[in-house]
């Protein structure tokens, strides 16, 4: 029932605004903290844009913090437009699209976005997945603009995972929530590794993307991995000093 009315402009309005709604008490009163600030800070001052990159999985919690204006890519189909137009709603800018090689046409919009000097938001594994797996596209978008890349995840010492294909995040009213940020990532360092694999023009362009992909997918799953540890670690912390006292 509730997925046929998503699919009509009434519903998908009525939804946009609960999720909205939900997204603001959210992050109203969760206890955010930014770990690795400089890079936060950095973002904010806006001296030059960023493509901000987090799992499919991280969104409700990037949402609410990433550092406005920002422009993210969403799916136009009934499910991305509910959801872009409640993030829209909380402050967001969007355009539509995927992070899949398919949809140029959100990419360019993107491109358009950075060269204005906007940061641009992509979850590069969705909008369908496989969870944690890194699609091409944020990878054309750095290597066709020079921008670089910054990936941020967040963990929650007490939240809910929804059954869905990317185990989405929620982080519970008034727990306390790490966001983690990861160094700028700028492609063209691995430039001079272009000669050490093909002579083929059109096959080192294949091979260096590919290298480039694992990169960051290794970047993101890494530090969404420290972020799980960091609040692991606190919530233990706490624990001892309660027992104490």
């Amino acid at each position: 029932m509730l997925k046929k009315l998503s699919h009509f402009f009434l519903g998908r309005t009525l939804f946009s605004l609960l999720l909205a709604g939900i997204i603001f008490f959210i992050g109203v009163t969760v206890r955010w903290k930014h770990e690795n600030k400089q890079i936060y800070k950095l973002v904010k001052r806006r001296k030059k844009p960023y493509i901000i990159i987090s799992w499919h999985e991280h969104i409700i919690g990037m949402t609410w913090n990433l550092p406005r204006p920002i422009t993210t890519l969403n799916s136009p189909h009934s499910d991305g437009k509910l959801l872009g137009t409640a993030i829209k709603l909380v402050g967001l800018n969007v355009v539509w699209g995927s992070s899949n090689k398919q949809a140029l046409s959100g990419f360019r919009e993107l491109a358009k976005e950075l060269k204005k000097g906007h940061n641009v938001g992509i979850t590069p594994d969705g909008p369908r997945g496989p969870a944690r797996t890194l699609a091409m596209g944020p990878i054309a978008l750095a290597h066709q603009t020079g921008i670089e890349i910054i990936p941020v995840v967040f963990a929650a010492d007490r939240q809910w995972l929804l059954n869905s294909w990317d185990k989405t995040r929620i982080p519970k009213p008034f727990s306390s929530s790490l966001i983690l940020w990861g160094e700028p990532i700028r492609l063209p360092t691995l430039e001079r590794k272009k000669n050490e694999i093909l002579d083929n023009k059109r096959q080192i362009s294949r091979e260096i993307f590919e290298i480039w992909r694992r990169q960051i997918e290794n970047e993101l799953n890494t530090l969404t991995e420290k972020c799980d540890a960091l609040i692991a670690k606190s919530e233990s912390i706490k624990k001892k000093k309660n027992k104490r006292s």
